[in-house]
């Protein structure tokens, strides 16, 4: 005979067996979950004009300044080229009107001791940490002294500054 308990546990056993609570099994797995942020950068120099002189018996010296702005906070390397001007090279920088040339230079620092190029012959470089935002930095220039008599009229150059992230 079977009492009314005996048919209540065997209900509640069934239906545990219908809903799989009593042969379910599990199992995990983990999974990693991740981004790269990669920098991205834009440079902008200002013109650095020596302004109007009427002697090269001295030198003369101008500065002016750039920004670079990143996406990422990261160093970053401003390197800069010859010019254009005649047959500049990163030790001699030459600005040109037709065949004259007034040689002068680029430079990290006010006191005209860091010649700014590429990182080689001598020469340096500007190397910031980007803030992710806008950074200034700035060039300083300096014509060579003794450059006597020259032909009137303007003289100039057109340098590239390349900023590496």
């Amino acid at each position: 005979m079977i009492n009314k308990s005996s048919l209540l546990v065997s209900a509640s056993l069934l239906g545990l067996l219908a809903s799989g609570s009593l042969l379910a099994a599990t199992a995990t797995d983990t999974f990693e979950v991740s981004i790269n942020v990669e920098n991205s950068c834009t440079i902008a120099v200002n013109d650095l004009p020596f302004g109007t002189v009427d002697t090269l018996a001295t030198s003369h010296d101008a500065s002016t300044t750039g920004t670079v702005t990143c996406t990422g906070i990261a160093p970053v390397e401003i390197a800069f080229d010859a010019g254009t001007g005649g047959t500049s090279t990163l030790a001699t920088r030459l600005m040109e009107q037709g065949a004259n040339t007034i040689a002068y230079n680029l430079y990290r620092d006010a006191g005209h001791t860091e010649i700014l190029g590429d990182g080689t012959g001598g020469t340096v470089t500007i190397d910031i940490n980007s803030s992710g935002s806008s950074d200034a930095f700035t060039v300083y220039g300096l014509t060579a002294p003794s450059q006597n008599p020259k032909p009137v009229g303007s003289y100039a150059s057109t340098v590239t500054a390349t900023v590496t992230y």
